[in-house]
């Protein structure tokens, strides 16, 4: 959708980034260029040629462009929350693939890679909270944020916080304004974009309660600590 409203805009686009970097228009147009095409070769790599992992490294790499650049400028903390999520579910939508890939070209899979991979998505994704957080609604929401921030940063019930937080992401981001709120803008365009980063919050979250924790959670370590005291008790009876 970036791409879309860049060529659909293309002037405009390239006017408001070099406004926001205080720089010269021409500096807008290469940026807004440079990153138009990035994310364009990505999606061609991903639908086309079918390389999925090469394509979603381009996307982060754009991202990780974008925020160097416009974190130095605007503000970092809530910039750095909104991008977060994204490579959140970038990561997942990663893991995933490499998970699916290694699981079919060796039959005993090494999980390292797909276990980093998690552990950096669910933590990415985690901010979400944060930024409800800052609102403040009211007391029962600071606490079930609260909560579920933390079941998601030590990996406790995981699949069920994720399953928990798309609700509140349907609630928060659709019901509690209004359903046509996603439409009620006077640009089309920016309906479409704020649409397609609703979808990409309830996909990662989705992804990660098919995954689940990993190794690095305390569902995990539980979980070997009850293997454990199991093996134990065979031995005994033996």
């Amino acid at each position: 959708m970036d791409v879309l409203a860049t060529l659909l805009k293309y002037r405009l686009v390239c006017t408001q980034k070099a406004v926001v970097l205080d720089v010269h228009d021409v500096f807008g147009y290469v940026y807004t260029t440079f990153d138009a095409l990035l994310t364009a070769a990505a999606i061609s790599l991903i639908l086309v040629h079918r390389k999925e992992e090469t394509g979603i490294i381009m996307l982060l790499i754009g991202r990780v462009i974008h925020r160097l650049l416009f974190s130095i400028w605007t503000h970092l903390h809530h910039f750095l929350l909104n991008d977060c999520l994204d490579v959140g579910s970038l990561l997942c939508l990663l893991a995933t693939r490499v998970y699916q890939r290694d699981r079919n070209e060796w039959q005993r899979l090494d999980l390292r890679k797909f276990e980093l991979l998690l552990l950096a998505g669910r933590i990415s994704l985690s901010t979400i909270y944060t930024s409800w957080l800052e609102e403040g609604t009211n007391t029962f929401c600071i606490i079930l944020y609260l909560a579920l921030l933390s079941a998601m940063v030590l990996g406790i019930k995981c699949r069920m916080a994720s399953y928990t937080t798309v609700l509140i992401i349907i609630y928060h981001d659709v019901l509690s304004v209004n359903f046509w709120f996603l439409w009620g803008w006077n640009d089309a365009i920016l309906s479409l974009q704020y649409s397609s980063l609703l979808l990409s919050k309830i996909g990662g979250f989705l992804l990660l309660s098919q995954l689940g924790a990993g190794k690095w959670s305390l569902d995990k370590f539980q979980s070997r600590t009850a293997e454990r005291k199991e093996q134990m008790g065979n031995y005994r009876h033996i």
